[in-house]
């Protein structure tokens, strides 16, 4: 819409509705063309065999939207993380705790 006020040299200040500039310049809204397309590729993975990978992941995404989680496995266990990301990855079994309790900085993993 703002390309399309540059267009006609329709300033915020005017006041005029998104209506009157797509009918003064006759062009589609694009938040409609990008909705048409979403459709298309959502029917074009929804009629695709069920063992495809995107036919997987969108039936996931629509079941997890839903409120249905595929295994109890998904579950997190309750409460605060023992570990963060950065540790879990180090493969260290460090808390963060720990690590601003030692010498230097903390995003440094000091193995002993």
């Amino acid at each position: 819409m703002k390309c399309q006020r540059q267009i006609t040299k329709i300033c915020w200040q005017d006041h005029t509705r998104n209506s009157e500039v797509a009918a003064r310049t006759s062009l589609h809204l694009l938040s409609d063309l990008i909705t048409r397309r979403q459709n298309s590729v959502f029917g074009h993975i929804a009629r695709l065999p069920e063992d495809m990978p995107a036919h997987q992941a969108l039936q996931c995404h629509v079941d997890l939207t839903l409120g249905y989680l595929p295994d109890q496995s998904w579950k997190r266990h309750p409460g605060r993380p023992t570990t963060d990301g950065l540790t879990s990855y180090a493969g260290t079994t460090t808390t963060r705790h720990q690590l601003t309790c030692r010498e230097g900085p903390p995003h440094v993993v000091i193995r002993e």
